[in-house]
């Protein structure tokens, strides 16, 4: 059979079942690319257990390849520890499923999450929690984290974004510096300019939740880049629109730097900025395509057709007011090709 166990967030791995479970376990194994743990747990776990039962620790790759684990886990008892709730990490499902489909038992002890923690601990709602998301010290990986945000603040939910964490070969831990991650996305929106990150924009940097020195900060971008950070592990937490209480809860359980501010006011959704860059522009042809059929042919037939394609555009704007985003953006393909149609037919194209 095998067990994943959740080992909560840093020390708080003393459940009976836990320690039950591993007892009657023929091997134990932990894991601790997700996130550290912490030396006191390991001495926690080592005392819990039979004197001389071995613990060993295992890199991602072992978990993630998963056959030696699903081959023992056929005729032993396997348990697997990692930090937070197994049930969270995609690669812990993975496992899962794995094993259920090659019809070996397994059972989850779940503990507390790092993610959730995160939450409560900023005095956040849970429920406007949007996509997570993680950012790698590889500048691609901001991209996708821009992206996330963006998608988020556009349904008024909050973001988290988790930090690389990992373990060099030396021994060593390697943890990204929140400022780093927040200058990468500020080259980021010099790109793309979706107006989502600039000095003033709010966020919470949240530091080794769980632990005796965990620390919370929060204020704009421009105060957090030059606070000095200790170490990790860190995740920042991007805001939508606050509720009252979720402010209040910021400025008491945090470290504020600056008040709490609104992030969504910064922003357009994707439509929004189409429309207001193609329509005065559909507009401005459509002046142009009228003085030509005016000057050759005086064509009533086209000229309607040049009304109904004001009429399209005068409809996206109303879909856009009444957030029907796609039937607004249909509206404005619909002017847009029938004006081009037009050019192409009176410039004889």
């Amino acid at each position: 059979m095998l067990y994943l166990l959740g080992a909560g967030i840093y020390d708080n791995f003393e459940t009976s079942s836990s320690i039950e479970i591993l007892k009657n376990c023929h091997k134990v194994y932990v894991e601790k690319f997700t996130s550290p743990l912490s030396g006191n747990f390991i001495k926690i776990l080592k005392t819990a257990l039979e004197p001389g039962k071995k613990i060993e620790f295992v890199k991602r790759w072992f978990v993630e390849d998963g056959r030696q684990l699903l081959e023992e886990s056929r005729t032993l008892n396997v348990g697997l520890i990692s930090y937070g709730d197994p049930a969270i990490a995609t690669t812990f499902t993975e496992l899962r499923i794995r094993a259920l489909k090659n019809n070996i038992s397994v059972k989850v002890l779940h503990a507390a999450s790092g993610i959730t923690s995160i939450v409560g601990e900023c005095g956040l709602q849970i429920y406007k929690i949007g996509k997570s998301v993680t950012i790698m010290e590889e500048k691609q990986s901001a991209l996708s984290v821009y992206g996330t945000v963006f998608g988020n603040l556009n349904l008024n939910c909050h973001t988290i974004i988790l930090m690389e964490y990992r373990q060099c070969e030396d021994g060593s831990e390697f943890f990204l510096n929140p400022g780093d991650a927040l200058s990468k996305l500020l080259e980021v929106e010099k790109d793309i300019k979706y107006g989502i990150f600039s000095e003033e924009t709010f966020l919470i940097v949240a530091s080794r939740i769980g632990r005796d020195d965990q620390k919370i900060i929060s204020g704009t971008i421009k105060s957090l880049l030059a606070y000095v950070y200790e170490k990790g592990p860190h995740s920042i937490i991007i805001p939508a629109k606050l509720h009252f209480a979720e402010e209040e809860a910021i400025i008491n359980l945090t470290e504020v730097l600056d008040n709490p501010s609104d992030n969504t006011k910064r922003i357009e959704n994707i439509t929004t900025q189409m429309i207001n860059k193609y329509e005065p522009m559909i507009r401005n042809e459509i002046k142009q395509v009228r003085e030509v059929i005016s000057s050759k042919s005086k064509s009533k037939t086209q000229l309607e057709l040049l009304e109904n394609a004001e009429y399209y555009l005068d409809d996206a704007i109303q879909f856009l007011r009444q957030g029907k985003m796609e039937l607004a953006v249909l509206s404005v393909g619909y002017a847009d090709g029938l004006v081009d149609a037009l050019r192409q037919i009176v410039e004889g194209k």
